[in-house]
């Protein structure tokens, strides 16, 4: 009897610290932002954000723990959508700094595209939320990485200059991980390593991405004087939910597997990863990996909006906007021709009547400014 009450008073332990638990939530709205865009399009699109943030999403789950405001507007409870307590953390210094925004104090919510610019397109807030390893040498030492298999690359789409990538491959896909090596020097010659990119493995089946400099620290971007690779968030947009195999034609060189052989470990590898994947009950389609881009346009439309799409935003008619905005020129978006007479969000900033966070200066590339409200900062 004592022991069935010990179990029970545990138990009771157990369900108040589920309820007294902070609550993770925000209020979200959208917009469509163009011709064929909806509701469907829009929330695959975010499920495919959240994901990227490492959320395990249960299948059912979104449907049943966002509360609809209104027909534009939801609430959304992080708690309840498979993101583990570390994330639930660095998400709720997020959200409360959003939360005492003039903006969000006024309207009640933020954007979508908003929102994911501030998490996926701000490299510190990507990095916190998915527990990326403070420095390189931790993210050495879970992956065991000693022993590499070794991959020189002369030619790349990515880098302007010579490029190392290194593989540790584990029984278990969570433990296997890449790095690309960019610095200066020929290959097999004077070769300086002095940006890692690294990538391995969330439990939910998304690729997670990271640079790293010299001293090991965490950057924000691989600097362009050694190629294109850009913010994690570029990263995602290319590998979209693969590991890359070879784009262009690269030289064999001494000392390292073969273009073919690499070609064949990345295909050996991504079927792995796609029988893993299949293991997992996932709001996510792996299958549809093109699915990435819906999250792709939910950023682009906050950072280069519609008068329609401002309209809604600062609460202020089309009419009203056009006079306020007379002296802003608009153009074509250079990726996604639907995107036509949009602003950059950087050029009109000022006018908006209530300001909320600033996203950083650019979603995909190396930005001056990066938001940073994590851990009290």
């Amino acid at each position: 009897m004592k022991k069935i009450v010990v179990i029970l008073f545990s138990l009771l332990l157990v369900s108040f610290s589920f309820l007294y638990k902070d609550n993770v939530s925000l209020n979200l709205s959208y917009t469509l932002n163009y011709k064929d865009d909806s509701w469907h399009k829009q929330r695959t699109g975010f499920l495919w954000a959240l994901s990227y943030l490492g959320a395990d999403l249960p299948k059912g789950s979104f449907d049943k723990y966002i509360e609809w405001i209104d027909s534009s507007s939801f609430e959304i409870n992080f708690n309840s959508l498979g993101f583990d307590e570390h994330a639930l953390n660095e998400l709720k210094s997020i959200t409360d700094s959003i939360k005492n925004t003039p903006y969000y104090i006024k309207h009640h919510s933020i954007d979508v595209g908003h929102f994911i610019a501030l998490t996926i397109g701000s490299s510190p807030h990507y990095y916190a939320i998915t527990n990326i390893p403070e420095n390189y040498g931790q993210f050495l030492a879970s992956h065991e990485f000693e022993d590499p298999i070794v991959f020189s690359v002369t030619k790349s789409s990515v880098a302007k200059h010579h490029r190392v990538v290194k593989c540790k491959i584990h029984k278990s896909v969570l433990k296997t991980a890449f790095i690309a090596e960019e610095g200066s020097g020929e290959i097999n010659s004077n070769f300086i390593p002095e940006f890692f990119e690294t990538m391995d493995i969330m439990k939910n089946g998304q690729l997670r991405f990271a640079i790293y400099n010299a001293n090991g620290s965490l950057v924000n971007a691989s600097p362009v004087e050694f190629g294109n690779a850009g913010k994690p968030a570029k990263c995602m947009w290319c590998h979209e939910i693969v590991i890359q195999p070879l784009f262009i034609k690269t030289d064999s060189v001494a000392n390292s597997i073969s273009p073919r052989e690499f070609q064949k470990l990345a295909e050996s590898q991504n079927m792995i990863l796609n029988v893993y994947r299949k293991t997992l009950n996932s709001e996510i389609n792996f299958d549809m990996k093109q699915y990435h881009t819906l999250m792709e346009l939910l950023y682009i439309s906050y950072m280069e909006p519609s008068i329609k799409k401002l309209s809604k935003e600062w609460d202020i008619s089309e009419k009203d906007i056009r006079v306020i905005l007379n002296q802003q020129t608009t153009h074509h978006h250079s990726e996604f021709s639907f995107f036509d007479s949009v602003y950059y969000r950087a050029g009109i900033e000022r006018y908006a009547p209530s300001k909320c966070i600033k996203v950083a200066d650019d979603i995909r590339e190396p930005s001056i400014y990066e938001p940073m409200f994590i851990n009290g900062k």
